[in-house]
């Protein structure tokens, strides 16, 4: 009973994690291949993200009982672990401050509408409040308010879909050829493999991480594909992709604020709490839950000082990073079975780190994230199999 009660609340806990702004505006993006094409990249992202990456991470670091970074210990030992722990750590911190951020100017979007006020410090400071909140209260509680607010969350979302397909249909202004599908497809799998370095840091206390990892991968499946279709929906329907024009335009007034505040703090707290897990793998001493507070923080002052039209580059950033790295440790996890020679590894990461941004020239149809885990992990898998061979 315990057990089934942990899976359905790590179901809900990545449910949550995916509804959020951050989710809608990247659906917003994908517009302009009309609706039914641009479902199609959001669906074939969702799952190359999803169940090629996402449940891999979830899995191995549950059979390992480790934290998903520090299961790459397999393939790059203890350097590789600080190392990813500190470069996992920076993207979450900058991770922190775009939903900081996103909620930011969505807020003051919304309460400069509703109540003719605007203020980026007020509503930061609100973020950042609750955040904390989040953070330090007693886990059996988070678990609790957090499955609450997510249903709420959930319920609110539904809501929000059937005001926006009551908008009117807008004579489109999302013309021209400004997003491929192969580039549609890699928003939808960065934007799950932003997940990777953290998934298996909630999966590797479990008696069973088979059905823990398939229920975080679903939650999150579900409530990902959700959000971008919302925002894909939304931005078709009116002709804008400014999430504030288009919450506005739905008629949610102060659901909306709900909304933004609630959906920021149930993903963003997982985002906190995983930096703190990250620079606790570096230094052991450092309390977590004060560590997570001072990352909300730090990404506040970013959020308030950093403009959000480096978001789509952060993306790319992610899997130039993680997609090489995640592809080398399941290649000698899953099908070597064992790890090559820690200095070839490393080789074929930053191989892999430069040849992410050589591949993205090519705008693949599945995206270059997948295009990278085959060609990548076909040579990886080559090299190993012949090393083994010689033995």
């Amino acid at each position: 009973m315990k057990e089934n009660s942990r899976i359905s609340g790590q179901f809900l806990l990545w449910l949550g994690a995916a509804i959020s702004i951050a989710e809608i505006i990247t659906g917003t993006l994908i517009a302009p291949l009309g609706l039914a094409k641009g479902f199609l990249a959001i669906l074939v992202g969702h799952i190359l993200g999803c169940f090629v990456f996402l449940l891999p991470a979830a899995i191995m670091g549950g059979r390992q009982r480790r934290t998903a970074i520090a299961s790459t210990h397999f393939a790059f030992g203890h350097l590789g672990v600080q190392l990813f722990s500190l470069l996992n750590a920076l993207q979450l911190i900058g991770w922190t401050a775009v939903m900081i951020a996103n909620a930011i100017s969505a807020l003051n979007g919304v309460s400069g509408r509703l109540f003719n006020f605007k203020s980026a410090l007020f509503m930061g400071l609100i973020m950042a409040a609750l955040l904390i909140f989040w953070l330090l209260i007693n886990n059996d509680w988070l678990f609790r308010i957090n499955n609450l607010v997510v249903a709420l969350l959930f319920v609110g979302s539904l809501i929000m879909l059937w005001l926006v397909l009551r908008i009117p249909q807008h004579a489109s202004v999302l013309t021209g050829n400004s997003i491929t599908f192969g580039a549609a497809v890699e928003l939808g799998v960065t934007m799950a493999l932003s997940w990777l370095p953290l998934i298996a840091d909630y999966t590797s206390q479990t008696e069973e991480p088979i059905k823990v990892s398939w229920a975080s991968t679903a939650g999150y499946f579900i409530g990902s594909l959700f959000m971008f279709s919302i925002g894909l929906l939304a931005a078709v329907r009116t002709g804008k992709t400014d999430i504030t024009t288009i919450l506005v335009s739905s008629g949610l007034g102060i659901l909306a604020l709900f909304i933004i505040i609630f959906s920021t703090v149930t993903t963003t707290f997982l985002d906190a709490h995983s930096a703190a897990v990250n620079v606790h793998n570096i230094w052991k001493k450092l309390n977590l839950k004060w560590l997570a507070s001072g990352v909300v923080l730090i990404g506040l002052i970013i959020a308030l000082v950093v403009p959000l039209s480096l978001y789509q580059q952060f993306l790319y950033l992610i899997g130039s990073i993680f997609a090489p790295l995640y592809t080398i440790v399941f290649v000698n996890y899953f099908l070597l079975k064992r790890p090559l020679k820690i200095k070839l590894n490393f080789i074929f990461w930053l191989v892999g780190v430069v040849g992410y941004y050589w591949l993205q020239q090519f705008n693949f149809i599945l995206g270059t994230t997948t295009s990278e885990l085959l060609l990548l992990g076909s040579i990886v898998w080559i090299t190993g199999y012949f090393i083994n061979r010689s033995k």
